[in-house]
């Protein structure tokens, strides 16, 4: 099956986003070996507390057992696959088929079955029938599971992209927590086509998102709206690694200027309290705070379908005291269909800042960054269901492969950046959606 993506990535063929046959394909050879997001620790504190997620084609019981241990369990009963938690979250010291009744403890093992002496045979042994379980890694109160039990561990998996995640939380004084259950919402589309966009799309900004702008919002530029100032710009680095994974962190530089041009000395972290700032740094290496200073934006894929923002936004989505204020959220783009997709959104808050300020945070958040909220996801998710629907109803032959040349030979490398992998500075580019294109091709078979 191709799908026209060479070693460059610069285009993919229509049909990767419109056919069940290659979603099928994608939860063998794409998802099946690679980790993904269940959750986080935070929503799974005691024993018997558990949520009930998606990991590639199949639906899993996150729980924990009596021992603590965080478990994967597939949600199928072995005697006949019968589902067995139906709720989306709980706690339970056992999980019992509504069919035939055979009971499983919370760390998976059978432990009831009807009629057990009496009516199976000697040598049926309960210890054969437990349910199937996922490996299961906690990388700072995320979750990752992984069918996979050849897949290397979850910190090599994730290479040099664990350097920018430790980076963003450690810049929040290091310990947070999830504000709340998470948001869910369908939303039609392939689930690469909301993933792409947080590889490091600001191309769309301006076109999509232009009432934002016109409503002063954002002022003329993302960093003049959102510092209340003129005389700023919002310079983008792009970063990718080989394995998929992504980070676009925007920068505010006095117009004219350039990253290294950030006073480091003073280093500042826009939408956290300024009076904590000295704090912040010290909790941050010295590598971290050239990463963190100044960024007033990032967002990026943790591939597959595990996606990121962290931005400022001002009192324009607040009340007029409100300050200037960051938030974090995790999304995971879980397939539905080739053509439908949940959303999963999960709010972090750093634990240092106060009870105000995190509510002020997830705030934010719920009117920006969510399917309720007053910006970007109702144009987005437009787009998105355009894309589908002109992609589904056009002849195979028709129409030119998607395009991804955006930004090609023209990004400049970063200078001195403190982070690991290929860094380029280029406020346009699809740089980071050509990796993530190239890994997929790679693991769909069509790159070697």
């Amino acid at each position: 099956m191709s799908f026209g993506v060479d070693g460059s990535a610069r285009a993919v063929g229509r049909r990767a986003f419109i056919d069940d046959d290659v979603l099928g394909d994608e939860f063998d050879r794409v998802f099946h070996p690679s980790w993904q997001l269940l959750g986080f620790a935070d929503e799974v504190r005691e024993p018997g507390d558990y949520i009930v997620r998606t990991l590639g084609r199949d639906e899993v019981v996150v729980m924990r057992g009596e021992d603590g241990v965080v478990r994967a369990l597939h949600n199928s009963c072995t005697h006949r696959g019968t589902r067995l938690c139906r709720a989306s979250l709980g706690n339970a010291a056992h999980l019992r088929c509504s069919y035939h009744g055979w009971t499983f403890a919370n760390d998976g093992r059978l432990v009831g079955v009807p009629a057990l002496r009496s009516a199976y045979p000697a040598d049926f042994d309960p210890g054969g029938h437990g349910l199937p379980t996922a490996r299961v890694e906690d990388r700072r109160g995320f979750l990752f599971a992984t069918w996979d039990a050849e897949a290397p561990g979850l910190d090599e998996y994730l290479g040099e992209i664990g350097w920018y995640l430790d980076a963003f939380l450690d810049c929040g004084a290091g310990q947070w927590e999830v504000w709340g259950p998470p948001q869910r919402v369908r939303t039609r589309g392939n689930w690469k086509i909301p993933t792409d966009n947080f590889a490091g799309d600001g191309y769309h900004m301006r076109t999509t998102h232009q009432i934002a702008l016109q409503q002063g919002i954002y002022g003329d530029t993302l960093a003049d709206g959102t510092r209340g100032r003129s005389g700023t710009d919002l310079v983008a680095v792009n970063i990718a690694t080989p394995g998929g994974h992504s980070v676009r962190a925007g920068y505010v530089v006095e117009s004219g200027r350039s990253i290294e041009d950030r006073d480091l000395a003073a280093p500042e972290f826009p939408g956290y309290p300024p009076e904590r700032w000295a704090e912040l740094a010290a909790a941050q290496t010295p590598e971290q705070v050239r990463f963190t200073s100044h960024c007033e934006v990032a967002h990026g894929v943790l591939f597959p379908n595990t996606v990121f923002l962290s931005v400022a936004h001002d009192r324009a989505v607040g009340e007029d005291t409100d300050p200037l204020t960051r938030f974090l959220v995790v999304r995971a783009h879980v397939p539905i269909s080739a053509r439908e997709t949940e959303c999963l959104y999960w709010t972090l808050v750093p634990t240092a800042m106060d009870p105000e300020w995190r509510q002020r945070s997830y705030r934010f958040q719920a009117r920006t960054q969510s399917a309720g909220g007053i910006l970007f996801e109702m144009d987005d998710f437009e787009n998105f269901a355009r894309i589908d629907a002109a992609l589904a109803r056009s002849a195979p032959d028709r129409g030119a492969p998607v395009d991804l040349s955006l930004g090609a030979d023209r990004g400049v490398p970063a200078k001195d950046f403190p982070g690991p992998a290929r860094a380029e500075v280029g406020t346009l580019s699809e740089h980071n959606q050509r990796a993530f294109y190239r890994r997929w091709a790679e693991l769909m078979g069509e790159l070697p």
